[in-house]
């Protein structure tokens, strides 16, 4: 049975689409704020990419989306699993999206396997590498996104990305399809972390450039062996029920860790050449060599005697060693975890093995005191609630 559209107590959001002259322009607004895509390539603006979005940042906000068209069916069917999924992860759950009672039923049919395009969502990552160069789904189109993880305002940097995108497409005989957008500045989405986000985020793009595509392939985070009910904004569980009948979002690498892809693919000239992992730039450099992820990135690469072929590092045993030195903490327990952890310090200089070493206690200890003042906080909020009057 699909579900109740009916509206519950709350905040209503107005989603509301804007005429744009441009064939590669689409905005909406969504409450009070404009979102736009913008592309060489022909964009749609299906409720589909409102939905996929937004959904998670209103329910955060215990709101409504009121849409001024239909969702595609299978969305809309595929909406309570959604919601299972996002109340099991972080509590998330709300009234689903209202469509106009006066809209024209969707098409039905799983349009989808009239196969236009096959499209990657590629950034020049180690996952998004992996899907191209080991995964199963042969893309015909690379998607990248300004806007995502490097903001709109640094145009040089990507300008770079973008480059080193099309260059990488160019030797595979790909496309390459750009978009711009302007939704990791909407205040709305803003209110969720961007590692819960990205994943509907992703699928967004994916159904703006359905006239060009009929699967889009997402990279993954996570793997089927480290699914412990955490979740993450891009998983193998929640990706593909953002399909709809006329684009199948589909998940690619959940069979490997990120480590695991790394060392897959370190010896293509093309990864050698263009790989970027960095999102927190903080040098003009497309890899600051310096942030934790940049670290993590280049240990695994030392560990397996790779670090100096890479041309979008610059480090060293002695600059990498230093950078382990200067990092407070890891601070995501799952990567200490499976990556930091999981190091052979036999293969690393003693100075590098030690400073390893020390950055795993500090991290641990960093991420107990972060525990503890959470269940303090929490005590302290039931305390406050047993306390109130009536």
């Amino acid at each position: 049975m699909p579900p109740d559209p009916s509206p519950s107590p709350g905040e209503r959001i107005t989603v509301s689409r804007r005429p744009h002259a441009l064939p590669g322009r689409v905005e909406v607004m969504v409450g009070d704020q404009a979102v736009w895509f913008a592309s060489q390539s022909e964009l749609e603006l299906p409720m589909d990419a409102v939905v996929t979005a937004f959904l998670l940042p209103t329910w955060n906000r215990g709101a409504l989306l009121s849409l001024d068209d239909a969702l595609s069916a299978l969305l809309r069917t595929n909406l309570p699993a959604v919601e299972r999924l996002l109340h099991q992860w972080w509590g998330a759950s709300g009234p689903y999206p209202l469509e106009p009672a006066d809209a024209p039923p969707p098409r039905g049919g799983i349009l989808a396997s009239r196969k236009r395009a096959t499209g990657l969502m590629f950034s020049g990552g180690v996952d998004s590498f992996f899907s191209l160069l080991r995964g199963t789904m042969a893309p015909d189109a690379l998607v990248f996104v300004d806007g995502f993880d490097i903001p709109l305002a640094d145009v040089a940097r990507r300008d770079a990305a973008h480059d080193a995108v099309r260059r990488v497409a160019t030797s595979l005989g790909l496309s390459v399809l750009r978009v711009a957008t302007n939704l990791r500045e909407h205040a709305l989405f803003n209110t969720v972390p961007w590692d819960r986000t990205h994943g509907g985020a992703m699928a967004a793009v994916g159904h703006i450039l359905r006239r060009h595509l009929s699967h889009l392939v997402v990279s993954s985070s996570d793997t089927y062996a480290d699914d412990g009910g955490g979740g993450y904004g891009s998983h193998f569980r929640l990706d593909p029920l953002w399909s709809s009948e006329q684009l199948a979002v589909l998940l690619e690498g959940a069979t490997h860790r990120r480590s695991q892809k790394l060392i897959a693919i370190a010896g293509e000239p093309l990864v050698r050449q263009h790989l970027r992992v960095c999102w927190e730039h903080r040098t003009d450099d497309l890899n600051c060599g310096t942030c934790e992820k940049c670290i993590r990135t280049q240990l695994t690469l030392l560990a397996h005697d790779q670090l100096q072929h890479f041309q979008t590092f610059r480090g060293s045993v002695a600059s990498v060693t230093r950078a382990v030195r200067a990092l407070p903490c890891v601070p995501n327990r799952f990567n200490l975890r499976v990556e930091y952890d999981a190091l052979d310090l036999t293969r690393f200089p003693r100075d590098l093995a030690t400073a390893i070493r020390a950055l795993r206690r500090r991290s641990r200890a960093a991420l107990a005191r972060r525990d503890h003042g959470r269940m303090s906080a929490q005590h302290v909020m039931r305390r406050m609630l047993a306390l109130w009057p009536g």
